[in-house]
């Protein structure tokens, strides 16, 4: 029973939010809770799952509130200004050489293999430059998750540490073979790249001269900047760059990095009590509107694996696979990573499913490092689209895009590209069968 209304929670969910009959708030907060009524877990119980799902996101809600307050308040002041007109000249104003250096700003950046970090540094400073050339905001995130997915699989991130302490096989031994089939992802992103930037430019193409526009809007606020308050602008250009130093050093905890942040920002840039609390209220909506849902998807992910729904799913799955296709179970489960991604956590991914494969599959003769890898190449190409996925809210947010429209956009994409990868990777035996 718990595992069948495990599978019926999940699809009720994705299939009403993608339908647009309730919001991911209502979603996450109330289907769970019936779901466990149903199943017949006492209100000590749910309230036990409630807590422990909210104390596993609370680190990523704190640090998105802060984080886009920070921010909001940093584009406010102009502090991305001059990176903005850098890359409008740089590329033209042509988008599709903007989509092009969003995959390669993204790859680089996702280095760390932070995905609510990298978010926090690509969206924001490359949200107002496809504002000024009119293109989607959709389009700037289906590219950076899906390049922060390609680059996910570093052995420092948390998807390949999580493989890696299931399957017992080191780290970055698991990464170093997948480093060709990383490479063949990012050509696959630079690819959908420039069809989206072509497309872009297409649409776009009556508008008027972009880059002329471009420029000239480009001058008159890099003249902006050279007010007598322009001492103002370092000061933030420094303090955030101290933010960056702590975000890649690991000094201080990211979220509360942003808190401190906030704090010194409201006072460098707004002197008067009611100049500090206007600005918190200008951003303050964005902030707590996504923060809600992230804590609200709390909830779902400490129903899913406090009353072992998650657990119960993973069995049922390896228990319908038709005789003798345990040797190529792994590369089944890999194929469907990404829709898979969207019903499990990466903990329930990778400690209660990732087990489970290993087990069958090694009892059939398969190397456990290939069962790790195929399982690796699936989810994290689709993390960034997967609604229990905390920094995939903060994604969203930074972008102000809706839940649903960018499953819509980006979800058919990703498992595409991860379909690709993985047949890659058993073409060239970096995953064995």
């Amino acid at each position: 029973m718990i595992t069948a209304l495990g599978f019926t929670l999940m699809f009720v969910i994705v299939a009403l939010i993608l339908m647009r009959r309730i919001t991911p708030l209502v979603a996450f907060t109330l289907l769970p809770v019936i779901a466990c009524a149903l199943a017949g877990f006492t209100p000590a119980e749910i309230g036990k799952f409630i807590t422990e799902g909210l104390k596993s996101v609370a680190p990523t809600a704190t640090l998105f509130i802060f984080a886009i307050l920070y921010f909001g308040i940093m584009r406010e002041r102009g502090l991305f200004a001059p990176l903005v007109n850098f890359l409008l000249r740089s590329t033209g104003g042509k988008p599709l050489a903007v989509a092009v250096v969003t995959v390669a700003v993204t790859a680089v950046t996702h280095l760390d293999g932070i995905g609510a970090a990298t978010f926090l540094l690509v969206i924001p400073a490359l949200l107002p430059l496809y504002l000024r050339l009119g293109m989607k905001r959709e389009m700037l995130l289906c590219l950076v998750v899906l390049s922060a997915g390609v680059m996910n699989m570093v052995p420092w991130g948390g998807t390949t540490a999580r493989a890696s302490a299931v399957t017992g096989i080191d780290a970055s031994q698991l990464w170093i073979s997948l480093i060709p089939i990383q490479l063949i992802g990012l050509a696959l992103v630079m690819g959908l790249a420039v069809f989206l930037g072509r497309r872009a430019q297409r649409s776009l193409a009556g508008i008027g001269d972009i880059s002329e526009h471009a420029a000239t809007t480009s001058a008159s606020e890099d003249a902006a900047l050279l007010s007598p308050r322009t001492w103002r602008y370092w000061g933030n250009l420094a303090l955030t760059l101290a933010i960056l130093a702590c975000l890649f050093t690991g000094a201080f905890p990211l979220f509360a990095c942003f808190m401190v942040g906030l704090g010194l920002a409201l006072v460098l840039n707004y002197p008067s009590l009611n100049e500090q609390n206007a600005a918190v209220m200008r951003h303050a909506s964005d902030a707590l509107q996504m923060a809600l849902v992230m804590l609200a998807a709390g909830i779902l992910l400490g129903v899913l694996s406090g009353t072992g729904m998650s657990e119960g799913m993973a069995h049922w799955m390896i228990n319908v696979l038709p005789e003798g296709s345990a040797t190529w179970l792994h590369v089944i489960i890999g194929a469907f990573g990404v829709p898979l991604g969207m019903l499990f956590s990466p903990d329930a991914y990778y400690f209660a499913l990732l087990p489970v494969i290993r087990d069958v599959a090694v009892a059939a003769g398969v190397d456990p490092a290939a069962v790790a890898k195929a399982m690796l190449i699936g989810e994290n190409t689709g993390f960034g689209v997967s609604p229990v996925v905390p920094s995939v809210y903060l994604a969203i947010g930074l972008a102000g895009v809706e839940l649903y429209k960018h499953i819509r956009y980006t979800a058919l994409w990703a498992w595409g590209i991860s379909l690709v990868m993985l047949a890659a990777a058993v073409l060239f035996g970096v995953v064995t069968v």
